[in-house]
C-alpha cells in the first residue's frame, strides 16, 4: 500500500505543476501589458526644479532616479556609463500631484469605470489619491493592482466609514456594502454608545483601510472615543469638519487628523448644531467666517496640525443654498490666513468627459478664491496632501529616498496654474507615463 507520506509528496507535485501552468501565462501577460519600468538608473538632466517643500526654483537641475526612489538630486552633470539619460531641457518638473478626496466607487461599484478614472488621474499628474469611503472589497484590489502596476492608477489609500445608525438610510451606504446589514459591513459600520469600539476600529484596520472616517450623525463622546480608539491602533482619523451633532470645534478637540469640506466649519457659527446630517439647514448666504467663533477653530486646527481637505471648487460645481461657493471661498481663504494647512482634494465621482483632473481645477480654485500664491497651491497639492493621506515621509517631495512620483510639465506653473494642464510626462515609481499615450475612457469602451 502507498503510504500517507507518498501520496502527501505526490499531491505537493500536482499542485505545483497547477500553480505554474496558472501563473507563468498570467505573469507574461502582466510584464507584456504593463512593463516594470527601466532595468537601468535613469538620469533627468537639465530641468527647472519646482521645490515646493522649500518654495525655491532650481535650474538646470537632474534628478537621479533608481529602483523606483530618488537617488539624488544635483545640478545637471553628464550621464555615467550604465545610465539612462532623459534631457528635460526647458522643461518644469515638480512632485506628484496628491488628490485628497475621491470616491472610486461610489453607488454601485463599477470596476470599469474606477480604473478608467485612475487612469486619467495619473496622466493627468496625480500619483496619489486618498479614496474617502467606498465598497472597500473593489478599491482594496485596485489598491493592489496600483501598486503591483498592473494597471496605469495613482496609489491609493482607503478609509473604513462609521457613522451614527441614522446614517444608513442613505442609499450610498447599502451600495457599497451589498449582503451586509445597513451599518454592518466592517467598512461602513454604525456605531452607538454601547458599541465595542475596540472591535469596531480593529475589523475596520482588517479591511487594509489606511483611516477611519468619521462621517455624521454622532455626538462629540463618541467622536473622541472613536478617535482616541483608532490613533491607539495605529490607523489615521479622517473626519467632517462638522459631524452632528458634534460641531466643527468638537471635532477638531477630539484631535482628528484631517477635517473635510471648508463649508462645513461654518456651522460653528449655529446657536445650536443640527442633530442629523441630513438636517442640517443652509448655510447663510453672508457670514463673517473671521468671527471670534471662527478664529478659535482655525486657531486650534493650526496649534494641533489638523489638515484641512477643504474641496473648494466642489461647491462651484455643484452650488446650492446648503454647498455655497462663498462660504467654501471664504472659509479657506480665513483658514489660510490664520496659517491652518490646506490639502487638495475634488470630491468627484468618476467622470469620463474631462481629459483632465478635477484636482486642477480645485489647485486654480485656491489661486483664484482663497488667496494662494501659485507656489502655496502647489505645496498644498504635495507637501500638505501627503501629510493629509499619512505618506509625507514617503511622497511629496523631490528628495532623496522619496519615491519616484514626479511630473514633467512643458509650461511654468508658477506663471499659470493652467499649466499645470501642459503635462509632457509623468513619473510614478521610477515608471514614466508619456501623456501623448493616453486615451480618455469612451462609454462605448464598455463593449
Amino acid at each position: 500500500m502507498t503510504s500517507f507520506s507518498a501520496l502527501q509528496s505526490f499531491a505537493q507535485v500536482v499542485l505545483r505543476l497547477a500553480l505554474f501552468i496558472f501563473l507563468v501565462p498570467h505573469a507574461a501577460l502582466a510584464q507584456d501589458s504593463h512593463p516594470a519600468g527601466p532595468a537601468q538608473p535613469t538620469l533627468y538632466l537639465h530641468a527647472t526644479l519646482i521645490d515646493t517643500a522649500t518654495g525655491e526654483v532650481h535650474r538646470n537641475a537632474s534628478l537621479l532616479v533608481r529602483d523606483g526612489l530618488i537617488q539624488s538630486v544635483a545640478n545637471s552633470s553628464e550621464a555615467t556609463p550604465g545610465v539612462n539619460l532623459v534631457d528635460l531641457q526647458g522643461k518644469y518638473v515638480l512632485p506628484g500631484l496628491i488628490n485628497t478626496h475621491v470616491h472610486l466607487a461610489v453607488g454601485k461599484p463599477d470596476p470599469l469605470l474606477a480604473r478608467a478614472y485612475l487612469r486619467r488621474e495619473l496622466f493627468s499628474g496625480v500619483t496619489t489619491v486618498r479614496d474617502m469611503a467606498d465598497d472597500v472589497r473593489l478599491v482594496g484590489e485596485l489598491k493592489r493592482e496600483a501598486a503591483s502596476g498592473e494597471i496605469d492608477s495613482p496609489d491609493i489609500f482607503y478609509v473604513a466609514l462609521v457613522a451614527g445608525p441614522d446614517f444608513f438610510s442613505d442609499p450610498r451606504s447599502s451600495d457599497a456594502s451589498v449582503g451586509y446589514p445597513p451599518g454592518g459591513a466592517p467598512w461602513m459600520r454604525a456605531v452607538a454608545a454601547d458599541s465595542d469600539l475596540r472591535q469596531v476600529i480593529a475589523e475596520a484596520r482588517g479591511t487594509g483601510a489606511s483611516a477611519i472616517k468619521i462621517y455624521a450623525d454622532l455626538p462629540a463622546t463618541l467622536v473622541s472615543g472613536i478617535t482616541a480608539e483608532a490613533h491607539r491602533q495605529g490607523l489615521l482619523v479622517w473626519a467632517h469638519a462638522a459631524v452632528f451633532p458634534a460641531s466643527p470645534l468638537e471635532v477638531i478637540r477630539s484631535n482628528v487628523d484631517v477635517v473635510s469640506h471648508s463649508d462645513l466649519l461654518a456651522y460653528q457659527l449655529f446657536p445650536e448644531m443640527p442633530a442629523r446630517y441630513a438636517s442640517a439647514p443652509a448655510l447663510p448666504a453672508q457670514a463673517d467666517y473671521d468671527d471670534p467663533r471662527m478664529a478659535v477653530v482655525y486657531r486650534e486646527m493650526k496649534e494641533r496640525g489638523i489638515i484641512l481637505d477643504a474641496t473648494v471648487d466642489l461647491a462651484y460645481r455643484y452650488p446650492s443654498m446648503k454647498l455655497s461657493p462663498s462660504a467654501s471661498s471664504a472659509i479657506a481663504a480665513a483658514a489660510h490666513r490664520h496659517g491652518v494647512m490646506i490639502s487638495t482634494g475634488t470630491d468627484d465621482d468618476p467622470d469620463w468627459n474631462n481629459p483632465d483632473s478635477a484636482l486642477i481645477d480645485e489647485i486654480e480654485r485656491l489661486a483664484q478664491s482663497a488667496g494662494f500664491s501659485p507656489m502655496e497651491a502647489l505645496h498644498a497639492a504635495t507637501v500638505v496632501s501627503a501629510r493629509a493621506a499619512g505618506r509625507q515621509n514617503v511622497v511629496g517631495k523631490l528628495q532623496p529616498g522619496y519615491a519616484a512620483d514626479f511630473v514633467v510639465l512643458k509650461e511654468n506653473p508658477l506663471e499659470n496654474l493652467e499649466n499645470l494642464r501642459s503635462v509632457e510626462t509623468v513619473v510614478k515609481h521610477g515608471v514614466a507615463h508619456l501623456r501623448k499615450d493616453y486615451v480618455p475612457f469612451r462609454p462605448a469602451a464598455r463593449h
